[in-house]
């Protein structure tokens, strides 16, 4: 998946606008020279032929007013995605890619990762937060779950669009 991404030249605004990558790596580098964390969000959903998966990248900064994010979708078929496991560590996958992306454009930025893994026993999920703190940590990002992911919510809210 990872080099689906990173060719990947367009991605888009909250509004579905379509914006390059260029585009987004000037934002970016601005809003880190004001002391912005960038937040890298992952989601996906299953559905009957296909799985979309989501990325996020958002800046968020209420002193500085500043809030906007891109994002990206990649549909798979869904057969390989049906398992539980599969599906979390992919979209863990995208995260780290789309975090190194950013690192790669901007060197300097403070990169935070989100992702739709809960800390409830009851949670089907929880059961791999060890080891996807442990791989996201292992390779230097910061690292929230629910309910403090809210950059995974945006993800999610674009991985329901284009149902099939």
């Amino acid at each position: 998946m990872s080099l689906e991404l990173a060719t990947r030249s367009f991605w888009k605004d909250g509004d579905g606008v379509s914006v390059s990558l260029d585009m987004i790596e000037k934002d970016m580098s601005d809003y880190v020279k004001l002391g912005g964390t960038v937040y890298v969000g992952t989601d996906s959903m299953l559905h009957s032929h296909k799985c979309n998966f989501t990325a996020v990248i958002a800046f968020h900064n209420r002193n500085l007013n500043i809030a906007r994010y891109y994002y990206n979708n990649i549909e798979k078929p869904s057969i390989e995605y049906r398992d539980l496991q599969k599906k979390i560590f992919e979209e863990v996958e995208l995260a780290i890619q789309t975090a190194s992306i950013v690192l790669s454009k901007c060197p300097n930025a403070n990169v935070e990762i989100h992702v739709d893994v809960g800390t409830k026993r009851k949670n089907a999920t929880s059961k791999f937060l060890k080891t996807i703190r442990g791989w996201v940590s292992g390779i230097g990002f910061a690292l929230r779950v629910k309910p403090d992911s809210w950059a995974s919510s945006l993800a999610d809210t674009h991985t329901k669009r284009n149902r099939g």
